[in-house]
């Protein structure tokens, strides 16, 4: 059992992992600040907490990036060739735990992208759209450090399976990075209060690219470019209220309250933009979970979970390329979707 005490040290303990990956990453995408892998920590993600049985789920992520911004500030969008890109995530994971020690996940995206994008008569905006299996990951989980499972290590890969030569996408903007990434984080768990009214929850992801694919430039330059993108680490920090019982036809009705922190390095490659790409950035999440309990004995459970993520900071590295565009597109507001059944 956590007290206020503990919390704090929870929280901050948090916080210096997240220090210590971002220390490890080397600070080196185009106009558009997707950062998408902020989807893969937070409630409704983290892993389950029975000492064996499975968990599959159907998740909706949606980003909706229109606003130019520049250091840490709003900017005009006529300084960005870039107009907006609207993104939704279909995503289907499974989740499995062998025992009190060891687990695996998965994650199969399937991902639908709207991109706008100034013609190089600097008048006309250019529509293009692209359909795709996203890029899969697949993770294992070890949670033996404690009886209850509330400490855990996350790693495994993401697989360059989503489409990144899709015409008239810049590399940055397309649905697959065409990059093999390590994926390495942990997640902590406790209660603040003895009677388990309230409960806490850490999580840290980081995202690091370490193999690259060439491929020809998809905007018609002719020539065969690579794109590096740049490294991320995303943590959150949130309370549970557990306490919301029977309400509404559900067994439990948990709301949630998280920040969630991004960094991310600049972008590398003969297809990147390093000056426009690169981030740091803070966000709140209010969030509701609705639990059903199908079968108690079998512990059959089938939960859904909704939150809106909004940034309260954003500073992007932003400055005037080759092409004459300055500024980085960010989306106001995020959401996710996650239906669920624990079994």
């Amino acid at each position: 059992m956590l007290n206020a005490n503990g919390l704090r040290s929870a929280t901050l303990g948090v916080g210096s992992a997240i220090a210590l990956l971002v220390s490890f990453t080397p600070t080196s995408a185009w106009a558009c600040a997707c950062g998408c892998s902020v989807f893969d920590v937070g409630f409704g993600g983290l892993p389950q907490e029975d000492d064996h049985g499975g968990r599959v789920y159907f998740e909706i992520d949606h980003s909706d990036q229109t606003q130019n911004w520049i250091g840490t500030s709003k900017a005009d969008g006529g300084l960005n060739g870039d107009k907006r890109l609207n993104t939704t995530w279909y995503n289907v994971g499974f989740e499995y735990m062998f025992n009190r020690d060891w687990g695996i996940a998965a994650k199969i995206p399937y991902v639908t992208r709207a991109f706008s994008t100034l013609d190089d008569d600097d008048v006309t905006i250019d529509n293009f759209n692209s359909r795709s299996l996203g890029d899969i990951e697949i993770m294992g989980m070890y949670t033996g450090f404690s009886q209850d499972m509330s400490l855990g290590l996350m790693f495994g890969l993401k697989l360059p399976t989503g489409t990144f030569t899709t015409p008239g996408f810049d590399r940055d903007s397309q649905i697959g990075t065409g990059s093999t990434d390590l994926m390495i984080g942990g997640f902590k768990r406790g209660m603040i209060t003895g009677d388990n009214a309230w409960q806490y929850f850490t999580q840290v992801m980081a995202r690091i690219p370490f193999l690259y694919r060439s491929a020809l430039d998809p905007t018609g330059s002719g020539l065969v470019q690579t794109y590096k993108p740049g490294y991320q680490v995303d943590g959150t920090v949130g309370i549970v209220y557990n306490n919301g019982y029977n309400i509404l036809g559900f067994d439990k009705v948990a709301p949630i309250f998280q920040l969630i922190g991004s960094h991310r390095v600049r972008d590398g490659g003969d297809a990147a933009d390093p000056l426009n790409s690169g981030f740091d950035r803070i966000m709140v999440a209010p969030g509701i979970e609705f639990t059903k309990v199908v079968d108690e004995a079998n512990k059959r459970v089938v939960k859904f979970y909704f939150d809106v993520e909004v940034p309260i900071y954003y500073r992007t590295n932003a400055a005037l390329n080759d092409e004459g565009s300055e500024g980085q597109l960010i989306a106001p507001i995020m959401y996710k979707l996650v239906a669920s059944y624990n079994f």
